[in-house]
């Protein structure tokens, strides 16, 4: 079974790109021809074996139309470096010691350069320019000059910096960038005529500028206003945590007062309470000794009406007046006042300040007006009848110069 292996060397020789070969013949035994839509190519034994000796022939493409039928072509050897190739229209005789290599060159005619505005102007390739961001829009016109009207010059360039491959064989004798970023640049060119490379490469080396906004100055500017940015957010961000911890602290030490204060009022309100108990408690000891009093005067007073009803002599005198005694006594009325004023200790205060001229008597009227006490209750406590009361009362009045219309009992209460 036969098999088929690609000839790499003879691949690169005959296929090149953008130039299809048609076919292949093989006139002698040391020279293999090729036909391609722009060149005959004849390949011989080089130097060394596995690098052939390759001739490109370029045929316009007037006379390529008259070489016969694609894939048909005829190359007959005359005699030593001469060649007979057949035509649609007759032969060609192709002599291969004639062909000579032309020494080509290629020149940069002008540069034109364009800024947004499409305001042009030609500059200066002959040294290295630096041109403002804004013109970043460049045409570049070259040539090489070729007096063979049968061979057709193309031209190859490279912008090292954005392509830095070389571009495809073109006829174009010029070149358009547009709209080019900042950065350094080296444009090159070269030509061929048929196959043969100028001499030279034309080179021409050029800078666009950094925009406004990208140059040293702005970056300087950038830095600055990003140190002084990041001061003030540390500033504001600083003072907002400040206020946030003294808000804090604030509400913390709000919250330590309001517990203190309810721990206070709590505190308070135990005392209050416990006061109001005690007060209750003294008010109900001095209610319990005040009708204990009442209840003995009472006693003593029914005691010495029988008595002073019946016959007087010298024993029921005495008893009389022992009954008497007990009725003014002075100890019950000290017992009354401490526990009357342990009740109510503001009151006595009050009075004696705002009516300084009442006497002893007033004043235990006054406290026993204070316990809200009648006439009728009064006055066995001062062992007088309940008129004598109340000409006490009437008295008392007059001194504390109340209107006659006020009540003496809810004036007491009130103080």
């Amino acid at each position: 079974k036969l098999q088929f292996a690609t000839d790499s060397t003879l691949t690169n020789a005959l296929f090149v790109k953008n130039d299809t070969i048609t076919s292949i013949i093989i006139s002698e035994a040391d020279k293999l021809w090729g036909f391609t839509n722009r060149n005959i190519v004849s390949l011989s034994q080089g130097k060394f074996d596995n690098e052939p000796y390759v001739t490109r022939i370029p045929v316009p493409s007037l006379f390529r139309r008259t070489l016969g039928v694609t894939g048909f072509e005829c190359v007959l050897k005359l005699e030593n470096e001469k060649y007979l190739i057949g035509s649609s229209t007759g032969y060609l005789t192709l002599d291969m010691g004639k062909l000579k290599k032309a020494n080509t060159n290629i020149y940069i005619n002008s540069i034109t350069v364009s800024d947004l505005k499409s305001q042009s102007h030609e500059v200066d390739f002959l040294n290295k320019t630096t041109f403002l961001n804004k013109e970043n829009n460049f045409q570049i016109l070259f040539s090489t000059p070729n007096f063979n009207q049968f061979s057709e010059t193309e031209y190859q360039y490279q912008l090292i910096g954005i392509y830095d491959q070389w571009s495809d064989w073109s006829r174009q004798s010029n070149v358009t960038f547009s709209n080019l970023p900042h950065g350094d640049y080296t444009f090159k060119v070269r030509s061929r005529i048929g196959n043969i490379l100028s001499e030279n490469e034309e080179i021409y080396s050029f800078s666009i500028d950094k925009p406004w906004y990208l140059s040293n100055l702005a970056w300087v500017i950038y830095a600055f206003s990003f140190i002084i940015f990041s001061i003030l957010v540390h500033h504001i961000y600083k003072r907002y945590y400040t206020k946030l911890r003294e808000k804090q602290l604030e509400n913390a030490q709000k919250e330590i007062r309001l517990k203190d204060l309810e721990n206070k009022q709590q505190k308070m309100y135990f005392e209050n309470e416990k006061l109001v108990q005690d007060i209750e408690s003294k008010n109900r000891e001095l209610a319990i000794s005040t009708m204990s009093i009442i209840k003995k005067n009472e006693f003593l007073n029914i005691i010495k009406d029988e008595l002073s009803s019946g016959t007087a002599n010298d024993h029921v005198q005495k008893v009389i007046k022992i009954i008497d005694k007990n009725i003014n006594n002075e100890d019950d009325w000290k017992f009354f006042e401490e526990a009357f004023n342990n009740a109510d200790k503001d009151f006595m205060k009050k009075l004696k300040n705002n009516h300084p001229d009442l006497t002893s008597n007033d004043l235990r009227l006054c406290a026993y007006l204070r316990l809200n006490l009648t006439s009728k209750e009064i006055a066995p406590l001062l062992n007088i009848s309940p008129k004598s009361v109340e000409v006490k009362r009437y008295r008392l009045r007059k001194k504390m110069n109340l209107p006659h219309e006020d009540s003496l009992t809810d004036y007491i209460l009130g103080l």
